[in-house]
């Protein structure tokens, strides 16, 4: 019978996170003008999201509608589920990928709550270090010293919701990625304004009560996964071609 609750519970949270993405994006392209192209392929760096870290391996989500895309304004949006090798532990994460005028609002702690969650406290800053290579060089560097390290911004915050196998308790994790890498302004529209290819990443896990960010597995995915994701939208985002539509 718990296997049974476990199973169920693993099979509900990534079902309830892509409604509370949809929401959002939904709610985008309710207030956006949408006109313009995006730079090719910027859509497909999007969804290349890689499935393989040292430690985890996802598979992708079903994709969302092709008329909520429409609606939302976004070029891409692809979300996907880890699973830590060793522990069991599970992640999800969504990509929304577009114009910053259509990624740069309605941000978890709006719309989280408009798919029926309780956030507990005020999202906060939460900085994360990662390394800038993949492989063996993103520990040590040719000549035994530590290779180039980023710094990640995020926004995180926790929501709950009643489920008949339980209460939910999702940590999330936010930020957004342009050509200066991994941020979370407090006013992302302001800061990026309207006509600049932007990116905005999600990292949600299950988190105990009490739980600190620094120990949620999404953290570890993180580390992980974001030189990857650099590699891959690096290119999309610096192109001379991705500077105004």
């Amino acid at each position: 019978m718990a296997w049974q609750l476990i199973r169920a519970r693993q099979a509900v949270v990534p079902g309830l996170v892509a409604v509370a993405v949809i929401l959002c994006t939904w709610v985008e392209g309710r207030w956006s003008d949408n006109v313009a192209a995006l730079p090719s392929g910027f859509a497909k760096a999007v969804q290349a999201i890689p499935l393989e870290t040292e430690a985890w391996e996802g598979r992708l989500l079903p994709p969302v509608d092709p008329r909520v895309l429409q609606i939302s304004g976004a070029a891409a949006i692809v979300s996907a589920e880890y699973r830590h090798r060793t522990t069991g532990d599970r992640v999800t994460v969504f990509l929304v990928g577009g114009w910053s005028r259509d990624v740069a609002v309605h941000t978890p702690d709006a719309c989280y709550p408009g798919a029926g969650f309780t956030m507990e406290d005020r999202p906060y800053p939460f900085a994360l270090e990662y390394a800038a290579a993949v492989g063996p060089s993103a520990v040590r560097g040719k000549d035994g010293d530590a290779g180039e390290v980023r710094s990640a911004e995020f926004t995180t915050a926790v929501f709950t919701k009643a489920q008949p196998t339980g209460t939910v308790r999702l940590r999330v994790f936010w930020a957004w990625r342009g050509k200066s890498g991994w941020e979370s302004p407090a006013m992302p529209r302001w800061t990026y304004g309207g006509h600049r290819p932007l990116v905005k990443v999600y990292f949600v896990s299950e988190s105990p009560v009490g739980g600190l960010p620094h120990h949620s597995p999404a953290t570890d995915l993180a580390r992980q996964l974001l030189p990857r994701l650099d590699a891959v939208l690096s290119p999309a985002l610096e192109s001379q071609k991705a500077g105004k539509p």
